[in-house]
C-alpha cells in the first residue's frame, strides 16, 4: 500500500514490484504493507501525513498537535499501529466509562 501518491507520470497502475523508499521524480513513494486501505484512510482524516519509512515496510506518520494549556505545537510521529492501537484504547475507555458511569460517581459526592 502506499502512503503518498504515485508520480503523474506513471501509469496509475500500482507497481508491483516497488522498493519501499522510491525517488520517482523528486517524489518519495513510501509503502506500508502493515495497514488496510480502509485504516490509511482513517488514519490521514486524523491529520496524520506519512513522513519517512521505518523498520521493514513500516511508515511513521507524523502530524502537529497542540499540548493542552499551550499555544505550542509539536511535531507527533507514530507508526500505523501506534496510531490504531491508540483509537482502540480510547474507545475502549469511553466505552468503561460510559458502561460504569465512572465518570459521573467524582460529580455526584
Amino acid at each position: 500500500m502506499r502512503a503518498a501518491t504515485p508520480d503523474p507520470s506513471s501509469s496509475g497502475k500500482p507497481d508491483t514490484a516497488a522498493q519501499p523508499v522510491a525517488n520517482k521524480g523528486g517524489r518519495k513513494i513510501l509503502v506500508d504493507d502493515t495497514v488496510t486501505d480502509a485504516q490509511l484512510k482513517q488514519i490521514l482524516r486524523k491529520g496524520y501525513k506519512p513522513q519517512s519509512q521505518a523498520r521493514g515496510n513500516e511508515v511513521h506518520y507524523c502530524r502537529s498537535e497542540r499540548e493542552l494549556g499551550s499555544r505550542f505545537e509539536t511535531k507527533a510521529c507514530k507508526t500505523a499501529a501506534q496510531i490504531l492501537q491508540d483509537e482502540q484504547g480510547s474507545k475502549e475507555a469511553a466505552a468503561y466509562v460510559e458502561r460504569t458511569g465512572a465518570a459521573s460517581e467524582g460529580t455526584r459526592k
